[in-house]
């Protein structure tokens, strides 16, 4: 389990994002958790060229050597083959999630010089699951990228794989040194626009509400999370799009607004106070860098019955620019000054993650479907979402095991999926009349 009674950091140390400090610092408190490993793979159908993959990843990995794995070298990628498995898929994704639940060394911890980054922190393999059919699967520590990075990282990968198999040579790379991030969270700290952020997030909680849980009690999240997969209906993907349309708004404040009305529902609560991932890249230059800035940061939305959706969404719409507006004070250092009693150490509640990242790449003709297995810590009930080509929604409902039972993702899928319906059935109707009825605790 993390440890999140750590002191305040005092700006990153030198060759660290601020991001990094945090969770180097989490990591070396307690060296035996696993859940800051993030992963996804790439399913590839078609008449894939292994040689062009093996030799895209090391190109894309030269280009950012502070995510260098010994795991690969020059032979190409690791290789399994779980083709013969009842389920092929299935077996593949088990054996990631294994890779997924194990800690990192400890001696991982210690960045190499000149890098700020552990090599081994990172790794690739290619699973074959079928004829013409493979997963391109990719793992990391947050301390190594987030999920902004991963996709830079996988957009280049598909890159690089269609000039070498179309014969021409790659263009140049898009991405810049760590550096980048590292210098600038440099200059944020102890700056006006820090202090302006500070300012701006303890007023607006100044009155340190309460995170509503519908478990009604904390706990530190776990290892790995219990998660439940929900693909959207095209109907239902269509009157989610009409509704955020309508609203002026996109997919993002829908699922944000719709997860305040699941959870005040369940509790009888009239306002949520949500976890929600920010990029924090804000300075010149950090939207190219394959690392880690990854933020955590709190939105409250009130929830009355007379409210409608379309109000709500209203709401979602401005707390999310306000965030994004003073996205780069540290949630790990707002929530140990405003929420101590919950640990200090991250936003506590419900979380948000929504993933406005490439669902599908172009491999020289052939189709990428990118995968999410896992997304970072779970404290409480997570809402992860994101939008494919076609506008479908793919909804991935996380538990923290110590709170919530098996079953517990599935019925809260269900639950919101239902609200989600109604609301974007009827967005001028009053809130109280359209949601899902609570569930009993």
């Amino acid at each position: 389990m993390p440890r999140t009674d750590l002191p305040a950091a005092a700006g990153p140390p030198p060759g660290l994002t601020a991001a990094q400090a945090h969770i180097l610092a989490a990591q070396s408190a307690d060296p035996s958790y696993a859940g800051h490993n993030v992963g996804q793979y790439i399913e590839l159908v078609g008449p894939l060229d292994t040689a062009a993959l093996d030799e895209a990843v090391l190109r894309t990995l030269d280009e950012a050597p502070w995510l260098r794995s010994r795991l690969m070298t020059r032979g190409g990628l690791p290789r399994l083959d779980t083709s013969a498995a009842a389920d092929p898929v299935g077996a593949a994704v088990e054996l990631v999630r294994g890779q997924l639940a194990c800690p990192p060394r400890p001696e991982l911890l210690t960045a190499p010089a000149g890098t700020g980054l552990a090599p081994d922190l990172t790794g690739a393999l290619l699973v074959t699951v079928g004829p013409r059919r493979h997963l391109l699967v990719q793992y990391f520590h947050l301390l190594a990228v987030d999920g902004y990075g991963v996709a830079l990282l996988s957009r280049r990968i598909a890159e690089v794989y269609t000039a070498l198999v179309h014969g021409r040579p790659p263009g140049p790379t898009p991405f810049a040194p760590v550096s980048v991030l590292a210098d600038a969270d440099r200059a944020y700290s102890g700056s006006a626009a820090q202090a302006e952020d500070r300012r701006y997030w303890t007023g607006r909680y100044a009155d340190r509400p309460a995170p509503v849980s519908p478990a009604g009690r904390v706990a530190p999240a776990q290892d790995t999370a219990r998660r439940h997969t929900v693909h959207l209906g095209a109907p239902d993907s269509a009157a989610v799009r009409a509704t955020a349309r309508s609203a002026r708004v996109t997919w993002a404040e829908v699922v944000l607004a719709t997860t305040a009305v699941r959870v005040t529902a369940r509790v009888g609560a009239r306002e949520a106070v949500l976890a929600v991932y920010a990029a924090a890249r804000t300075a010149p230059g950090t939207l190219r860098v394959p690392a880690t800035a990854v933020n955590l940061l709190p939105v409250r939305l009130t929830v009355r019955g007379a409210d409608t959706f379309r109000s709500l969404l209203r709401a979602a719409a401005g707390e999310l620019t306000l965030l994004r507006r003073h996205q780069r004070l540290r949630g790990e250092e707002l929530a140990r000054e405003l929420w101590p009693q919950y640990g200090g150490g991250r936003v506590p509640g419900p979380l948000v993650n929504l993933r406005p990242f490439e669902t599908e790449l172009d491999f020289g003709g052939i189709r990428g479907r990118v995968v999410s297995l896992a997304s970072g810590p779970v404290d409480d009930l997570s809402v992860s979402a994101a939008a494919g080509p076609d506008g479908r929604l793919r909804l991935d409902f996380d538990a923290n095991p110590a709170l919530y039972e098996d079953a517990e993702p599935a019925r809260f899928a269900h639950l919101f999926t239902e609200d989600l319906a109604a609301l974007c059935r009827a967005p001028d109707v009053p809130v109280a009349s359209m949601r899902a009825s609570p569930v009993p605790h």
